[in-house]
């Protein structure tokens, strides 16, 4: 958990009306709220604490970036880098405590992936491109970067000029989304870039726009690192992802703008609300809370889980994918000392607690031969075409995502054909020394 400052002014101040229950304290590993019970009727009639220990580390206001991202994400992508695991992290909380500040970090830092204020995604590349580096001799790399956006209930490709739809896969991975490489330290910062300029942000009453700060995040937004390790003598490739998901921020109606839940401002042009698109996002973060609770049951149980399709929520089958043992998970809550988000701030160390719960045996992904590979994929290519091409095909139900799956196999056979000629070359995918390490 991370506690943000407090603000000067503004919706995260104590300019703020105070609420029954507010955040008392915090240290290393506790969090405790205080209820006083009976405010907000105007009759106090005693306090009552609640502790939340499920956290490994609690972060205080004063916690610098690389502070977060050790506690956080450190083991997180060293497994994913070293260990041959795939990496999912999660930031969630309430509008304006913290997530985009502490994923991406400020403005001020974007210039450089190492930077001192860089957030845990910058420093993650960072990392990805030390271990490419340090196994150039034997080792020939590829990496790289996708993004995802999940807005009003769709999925976007944040990376595509015209931001078009994108289709989660019946394995919860999304299918056909373009792919940059990040070779070098300054493709990360124009990724980076390109995400911040294309996501939907909004000014709310909690978190206002200014200038180097868009205000708030009306989406959840999955950057995917995809890291593929060649091994020059045995000819076997590695594939690992890291998925960092910044969470749209979760909020009651009221507090970012009104009570008046309308779905579509008409006077827009049929342009969402602020009330009703906070309307779907609580809706999704509650959906995924579901989802969460269910899968620790049936884990717990030893039954396998059963992911029944929940209508129209794409970002809820991309988040499953906690569930099915590839991923090893990581959670960062960002929490609120303002005096009037005592009620935002109870209902995030709950959420946090339901998703502490989750246990898997997660497995790591297995070295595959390249050639049989790029063979297989080179197969699937050829299949999927001739699919396409039939008239039959083109009237079924599957046209649709038969299209994403050809986009995503002849993404994946680019990538693969590049990683065998590095490898022909005796060379890494990487174009320019970086500075000190930053994860060992």
């Amino acid at each position: 958990m991370r506690v943000r400052p407090l603000a000067q002014s503004g919706g995260h101040s104590n300019d703020g009306a105070p609420v029954s229950k507010r955040l008392a304290s915090w240290d290393n590993g506790c969090v405790v709220l205080e209820d006083e019970v009976g405010l907000d009727s105007g009759s106090l009639t005693g306090v009552r604490s609640q502790k939340y220990s499920f956290a490994e580390t609690v972060l205080g206001p004063d916690a610098k970036q690389v502070e977060v991202h050790n506690a956080a994400a450190d083991d997180l992508v060293r497994a994913v880098c070293i260990d041959g695991f795939n990496g999912l992290l999660f930031a969630y909380g309430q509008t304006g405590t913290g997530k985009t500040h502490t994923i991406f970090g400020p403005m001020a830092s974007w210039k450089s992936i190492r930077h001192e204020e860089s957030g845990i995604l910058p420093r993650a590349v960072a990392a990805m491109l030390d271990t490419m580096r340090s196994r150039e001799a034997s080792t020939s790399s590829v990496l790289t970067a996708s993004c995802l956006e999940f807005y009003m209930s769709s999925c976007l490709d944040l990376l595509d000029d015209a931001s078009a739809p994108c289709l989660i896969g019946p394995n919860h991975r999304p299918l056909g989304l373009l792919s940059v490489p990040i070779d070098n330290e300054q493709a990360c910062v124009d990724f980076m870039a390109r995400v911040r300029e294309r996501r939907h942000t909004r000014a709310t009453l909690m978190n206002a726009a200014s200038d180097g700060h868009d205000g708030s995040s009306r989406s959840h937004c999955a950057m995917i690192l995809t890291l593929r390790q060649l091994d020059r003598a045995s000819g076997s490739v590695l594939m690992t992802e890291l998925n960092v998901v910044d969470m749209a921020g979760a909020e009651r109606p009221n507090s970012v703008q009104s009570t008046l839940l309308a779905m579509w401002d008409a006077e827009k042009g049929g342009e969402p609300t602020i009330a009703g698109q906070g309307l779907v996002i609580n809706f999704e973060l509650s959906q995924l809370r579901t989802a969460v609770v269910q899968a620790t049951e049936q884990h717990l149980k030893g039954l396998p889980v059963i992911n029944a399709k929940t209508p129209g929520t794409e970002f809820i089958e991309f988040a499953k994918g906690c569930f099915d043992c590839s991923a090893l998970l990581s959670m960062i809550v960002t929490l609120s000392p303002a005096r009037s988000c005592g009620w935002e701030t109870w209902f995030s160390c709950t959420y946090g607690e339901d998703l502490q719960r989750l246990r898997c045996p997660v497995q790591p992904q297995k070295a595959k031969d390249l050639s049989k590979l790029i063979a297989a994929t080179e197969l699937a290519i050829q299949r999927l075409s001739d699919e396409k091409a039939s008239e039959a095909a083109a009237n079924d139900k599957y046209v649709r995502l038969r299209a994403f799956q050809l986009r995503h196999e002849t993404q994946q056979l680019e990538q693969l054909q590049r990683l065998a000629a590095l490898a022909a070359e005796g060379k890494s995918g990487t174009t320019e020394e970086g500075g000190a390490c930053v994860v060992s």
